[in-house]
């Protein structure tokens, strides 16, 4: 491969910018196009010569700028280049690009064919920002063996990219009855790893599919009542933990409820801080002045007449 020193013109129209290799293209911004029109092209394209044309090689916001406008494009010449090389010359070009784990993918999509998994880690993944040795190089090249529906997913930011660790472990079926989770929802890392992962462990425990599930579990129904994201996710995560571990939330209910009515009309406020395994409760209160101190002194002594206390001791005892 050699890049000509020559820059020549063409028409836009010329230019094929249909090629596999652009795997980032997007049209030109608005900046651009004031940039382009204000002062003209500053930087030309890289072209190479084709049957009918040209075959762009990078340059496509650019070129689709000069084209609305009907401009004559600068062009530099690539000789000689193949497949390889006009995949690494785009990257090359896209540098300055901030890049999330949908456009790492379609990159190492486009390069999968024509290199061997040593070359993916080694050279192609540094070029995208991610060291071959990380837990995100691993996970990355683990989503190019999920099928297509996932990938697109993944590219428009619905699921995130450690999610790729449960789903694998799914099969086809479940992977399917999943899948509307995580359509129009931004999960988390934490949070779409955890119920992916409830949902797999619960399935194996009661030898069910996924599907009957997410119906027994009210899951189906949460999706169909239009909530907001953030309360949809949020009603997803407790349904799919109940779930998983039913004996750990009924008593994380009871607590809740028992805590709620010791700390009622106070700033007190009470958790459960080991999953039950020591029993017992932490009182948490913020304090600004001697007032609110003197107050919550004045609670706390309130509170320890109430005799729900023992409740709240005696959960997930032997005599609960």
């Amino acid at each position: 491969m050699q890049l000509s020193k020559e820059i020549i013109t063409a028409s836009a129209d010329s230019i094929d910018d249909t090629g596999s290799h652009l795997f980032w293209r997007s049209n030109a911004n608005e900046s651009l196009s004031e940039s382009i029109n204000e002062f003209g092209q500053a930087a030309p394209i890289l072209a190479s010569k084709s049957d009918t044309g040209f075959k762009l090689i990078a340059g496509y916001s650019r070129l689709s700028a000069l084209r609305q406008t009907n401009q004559l494009v600068l062009v530099r010449m690539v000789l000689d280049a193949d497949d390889r090389d006009m995949g690494l010359l785009y990257l090359a070009d896209n540098a300055h690009r901030p890049l999330d784990d949908g456009m790492r993918l379609a990159a190492l999509r486009y390069f999968q064919p024509i290199s061997d998994d040593k070359t993916l880690k080694t050279d192609i993944l540094p070029r995208l920002g991610i060291k071959p040795k990380s837990k995100d190089a691993k996970l990355l090249l683990s989503w190019l063996d999920m099928p297509d529906n996932w990938q697109a997913h993944l590219a428009a930011g619905d699921v995130p990219l450690a999610a790729c660790t449960p789903l694998n472990r799914m099969s086809d079926q479940d992977r399917l009855a999943v899948e509307p989770l995580f359509a129009g929802f931004s999960w988390s890392r934490s949070n779409a790893v955890n119920v992916l992962t409830w949902l797999f462990e619960t399935s194996k425990m009661t030898l069910k599919p996924i599907a009957d599930i997410l119906q027994q579990s009210g899951m189906t129904n949460i999706l169909q009542q239009g909530l907001s994201p953030k309360d949809a996710i949020a009603r997803l995560c407790a349904a799919a933990k109940t779930a998983r571990y039913p004996e750990l939330s009924s008593l994380q209910n009871r607590f809740d409820r028992a805590a709620t009515g010791i700390t009622a009309g106070t700033r007190w406020r009470m958790v459960q801080p080991d999953n039950f395994e020591t029993g017992g409760a932490e009182l948490i209160i913020q304090v600004k002045n001697e007032t609110q101190l003197k107050k919550a002194v004045e609670d706390l002594e309130i509170m320890a007449g109430v005799p729900t206390w023992r409740e709240i001791w005696t959960l997930g005892g032997k005599n609960d």
